[in-house]
């Protein structure tokens, strides 16, 4: 995220769908906001002239997060606008904010407080993962959202045994290697991640791509299984993309022996104000649903500088976490 900060204000520009998390704590209800915008233009008679581009202040009213477009829609009434816009005072309007969409906010707002938001919540680490078996290749891309499928490759040859015993046919290696290549163009991963069964190692050469880190890793099964074991066997984790899969394990290893170190829903809320909470996992589907309580939950995480992670509802470690409640925590000590 940019940022641009003025005597009364500060301005942020979103950078990559991460940062609308960022700026959806951020805003509240109340607040004044200024951004170019798109209003349809009416005569004094009613008569439509068509949609305008123009630059409004907006008085806060809600806030929605569109997880699907990927933008944030904030409704609010329009108190200032340019003079050949007429009428508009006073009216509603709504406010698509997405990736590069540059937002003024009349208010000073907490540098720190900014910052910490934006380590816990704005990883920019994306991870383009390749999980090849012989019969199809998943390909899937993991961002501080979660993980998502974007191609899959048909092995559509006849399998036979190449030169030198390979177990791959070399057209379909060629599909993955130009499939794969043509992804990071369009995604920019910072990562690339190959994940193959055992056997398939020896058959399967390096896949270049120039400007990013390269690991391949072994999996019990390819394809679409794999994508996720890569997500359970913490390999996300050592790259520095962090979606709660070891945090919601260690939960759920807790609330398996018992020991009182686990607390579900608004037991959350009590550990955080005594201290008591070391890691806070929520499911992004709360944060996107629940303003009001979410920025409570991320204050108090960084007031007494409790670990938190957002769990994509869509990732393995969100399953589980849905089936707690979307909130969970791992104390230091136990709360009655």
């Amino acid at each position: 995220m940019k940022i641009n900060e003025g005597k009364n204000y500060v301005e942020l520009t979103v950078e990559r769908v991460e940062d609308l998390f960022i700026l959806y704590l951020v805003l509240k209800p109340g607040d004044l906001i200024y951004s170019w915008t798109v209003r349809e233009v009416r005569g004094r008679s009613g008569e439509r002239f068509g949609r305008e581009k123009v630059y409004l202040g907006v008085r806060v009213k809600s806030l929605e997060f569109h997880e699907p477009r990927g933008v944030l829609r904030i409704r609010g009434i329009i108190e200032d606008y340019p003079e050949w816009l007429e009428g508009a005072g006073g009216s509603y309007h709504s406010l698509e904010v997405g990736v590069g969409s540059t937002l003024k906010i009349m208010r000073s707002i907490d540098r720190d407080y900014l910052g910490q938001l934006i380590n816990t919540l704005g990883s920019g680490i994306k991870v383009l993962i390749a999980s090849i078996s012989i019969e199809e290749t998943t390909v899937a891309l993991a961002t501080r959202l979660g993980v998502s499928v974007i191609a899959t490759i048909s092995n559509n040859y006849v399998q036979s045994k190449e030169s030198g015993g390979s177990l791959m046919n070399q057209r379909y290696i060629d599909d993955i290697s130009k499939v794969v290549k043509q992804l990071t163009e369009i995604h920019k991963p910072t990562a690339l991640i190959i994940a193959t069964q055992g056997m398939l190692v020896n058959s399967i050469p390096n896949i270049e791509v120039r400007g990013i880190s390269i690991e391949r890793v072994i999996v019990s099964e390819g394809g679409l299984s794999g994508v996720y074991e890569v997500e359970r066997r913490g390999y996300l984790d050592k790259i520095g993309l962090k979606l709660g899969y070891d945090i919601v394990n260690r939960i759920m290893e807790e609330l398996g022996k018992g020991s009182g170190l686990v607390a579900l829903g608004d037991e959350v809320y009590e550990a955080l104000s005594i201290g008591a909470a070391e890691s806070v996992a929520m499911l992004d589907k709360l944060l996107m649903e629940k303003a009001e309580e979410s920025r409570r939950i991320v204050d108090e995480c960084i007031r007494t500088r409790a670990r938190l992670i957002i769990v994509p509802e869509g990732s393995e470690a969100g399953k589980l976490l849905s089936g707690l409640g979307g909130l969970a925590a791992l104390l230091r000590f136990r709360v009655k």
